[in-house]
């Protein structure tokens, strides 16, 4: 079976910033969430910047001091996990991984932060998970109890589809976008309501 990452070696830099840009989408919660507890609120910087990375998809790309002006304003909103007294803190941290990365890819074009952004979304399960179910398991068996989990298997096969619909279409349009965002799909990523219960 062909992975992830073998695969995005088949993609032009415009296909993988629209993946990192879509995964940013689906961790924007995380940061609308944070929002509510917070001072200074993230999710117009969120916003901005994936409507900045969808642009670049199609052919639309922003100045280069742009994206750095957007990595800089994240790097000053990114929650310090060792001050933040915000439930929400942790997911927001995680969030800012994937924006980050994204907005690092189409800096200098390394797969790597394509890679590293999707995997801040599995990571985002994978902690919500554990903050919302006791599962006392070693580390190995906890990690194959996640990886099991329905919410890690929807994300898995997000980011499969999404690759897949991408691979086929050689040229990015708008249209094609709201195609992939329909991929993509409006469930959360993980439901942080249930945190403000537990």
């Amino acid at each position: 079976m062909t992975t992830i990452p073998e695969l995005l070696s088949h993609l032009s830099t415009q296909h993988q910033t629209v993946l990192a840009a879509l995964t940013c989408e689906k961790m924007r919660a995380s940061i609308v969430a944070f929002d509510a507890e917070a001072a200074e609120q993230g999710t117009p910087l969120f916003e901005e910047a994936i409507t900045a990375l969808l642009a670049f998809g199609v052919g639309q790309p922003l100045p280069p001091s742009a994206y750095a002006h957007l990595t800089e304003r994240l790097a000053a909103f990114w929650p310090d996990l060792d001050e933040s007294t915000n439930a929400f803190a942790s997911y927001a941290f995680d969030a800012c991984v994937a924006l980050s990365e994204a907005l690092a890819y189409v800096q200098n074009r390394d797969s790597t932060h394509v890679l590293q952004c999707l995997t801040a979304a599995t990571d985002t399960i994978d902690m919500y998970v554990q903050d919302t179910q006791a599962v006392p398991l070693a580390p190995e068996a906890l990690n194959a109890f996640v990886g099991a989990t329905p919410l890690m298997q929807r994300e898995q096969q997000r980011q499969a589809q999404l690759v897949q619909a991408l691979l086929a279409k050689p040229e990015l349009d708008a249209t094609f976008l709201m195609h992939l965002r329909q991929l993509n799909g409006h469930e959360l990523l993980v439901d942080l309501t249930q945190l403000e219960q537990g």
